[in-house]
């Protein structure tokens, strides 16, 4: 089937499970996911080059997404003491156990590696969802989650750029030697990322430059116009990143941190994030998700001892990881528990992890499809395990967002 047509079914699929899922309350991303599961199973779509192509692009798109949601200055400000313990502390124990496990059922390391990232992953826009549901964004204790969740996540890109350039390394000595080299050009690429800000901010940002330029090319070009010249920057970085021997994921995302609102100005911002918006949320995204699904395999139900064993641990250690974390930054068990629980919510970057390691040969079809539904099934289960443990989210006095660590 060529490339127009298999685009046609897999959007057309993943849309209509999408809504119907999230018309009965769960998360659209399920019902795109099944939607790719089920048209694999009629072979209609088979995955091949052309479409990887496509979901190539989706991933570039969703993680340059991902980047604007934030900015260099939020990190900075997640990386005070409490949120910094707790997304330390989450993601070491929930790494480390899936690791340990994926060593014992006899898993070589690279595919280790990857399974301890999916175990540590949280997902930011199901955490930023659940937070808006509960209605406890502005507490000291939902300033702490999404502290922890620049933490954890970042971790794991970084993790993620030197994991997948472990392969050949047979010996100890090899591996220290290859990660240590990947360590330093890590470094490198940060510092890069620290030097480009910083000259924005204090030589363009602070005469305002930028965003007349931006505004000008708004009025002369479109608003369009914008969207190309964001996209050409980050590719920018994506590039350097691939140059260093990472994944172009990396630079996406770094890239993305850099165009904010404080730099290119509002209206270019906004300008930006609504045409991405409507370029993933509406086309690209249904289609990476139901491109998941075509690789989904049933017969990894088969493993069930193997599938609980992995569900398991990653549920237990990364509650149990956040809720440690939350506790040396000083919060009531109840609180902890509850962080634990919200930070438990894998999603897109988790699926995004194992579906380039599958696609890399890291992993097996069996492994993969196990990732897959523990990413899915954490999005499923983790609204019932807070009202099962967390009936009513305790009283907080609120602080001020600028300032989510005042009470330290």
């Amino acid at each position: 089937m060529n490339l127009i047509t298999s685009l046609l079914l897999l959007l057309i699929f993943a849309r209509f499970f999408g809504r119907l899922f999230k018309a009965f309350g769960f998360q659209e991303i399920i019902g795109e996911i099944l939607g790719g599961l089920l048209i694999g199973l009629t072979t209609l779509v088979i995955p091949n080059k052309e479409l990887n192509g496509i979901v190539e692009l989706a991933v570039f798109l969703l993680i340059f997404a991902a980047g604007l949601e934030m900015n260099l200055q939020d990190i900075f400000s997640a990386l005070r003491r409490k949120a910094l313990i707790c997304g330390l502390t989450s993601f070491i124990i929930s790494f480390t156990a899936g690791v340990i496990v994926s060593l014992v059922i006899g898993l070589k390391l690279i595919p280790a590696l990857v399974v301890g990232l999916c175990f540590a992953i949280t997902a930011m826009p199901v955490t930023v969802g659940f937070l808006q549901n509960l209605k406890i964004m502005d507490t000291q204790v939902g300033h702490l989650i999404m502290g922890s969740v620049v933490v954890i996540d970042i971790l794991a890109l970084l993790f993620l750029g030197i994991t997948f350039n472990m392969e050949g390394t047979a010996t100890t000595f090899e591996f220290i030697k290859t990660f240590s080299i990947k360590a330093v050009k890590m470094a490198f690429f940060f510092i890069v990322i620290m030097l480009v800000n910083k000259f924005l901010r204090s030589e363009i940002s602070r005469a305002n430059k930028t965003e007349k330029v931006f505004n000008k090319l708004i009025s002369y070009l479109g608003k369009e116009a914008v969207f190309g010249l964001g996209v050409l920057f980050v590719l920018g970085f994506s590039t350097l990143s691939e140059t260093l021997g990472f994944h172009f994921i990396i630079g996406a995302f770094f890239g993305g941190l850099l165009l904010n609102k404080d730099i290119i100005g509002t209206t270019a911002f906004l300008s930006m994030n609504r045409t991405l918006g409507a370029v993933t949320n509406h086309f690209l995204t249904p289609i990476f998700f139901a491109y998941i699904g075509l690789h989904f395999s049933i017969e990894a139900f088969n493993e069930w001892e193997l599938l609980s064993i992995i569900t398991i641990v990653a549920f237990s250690s990364k509650i149990f990881g956040s809720w440690m974390g939350s506790r040396l930054a000083r919060f009531t068990n109840k609180e902890s528990l509850q962080v634990g629980i919200i930070l438990n919510s894998r999603g897109v970057l988790d699926l995004i992890v194992a579906n380039l390691a599958y696609s890399k040969g890291y992993i097996s079809a069996d492994i993969f499809s196990i990732l897959i539904f523990l990413g899915v099934s954490s999005v499923i289960i983790n609204p019932f395990l807070y009202r099962r443990f967390i009936s009513t989210p305790p009283p907080e006095e609120k602080t001020s967002p600028l300032n989510p660590e005042e009470s330290d």
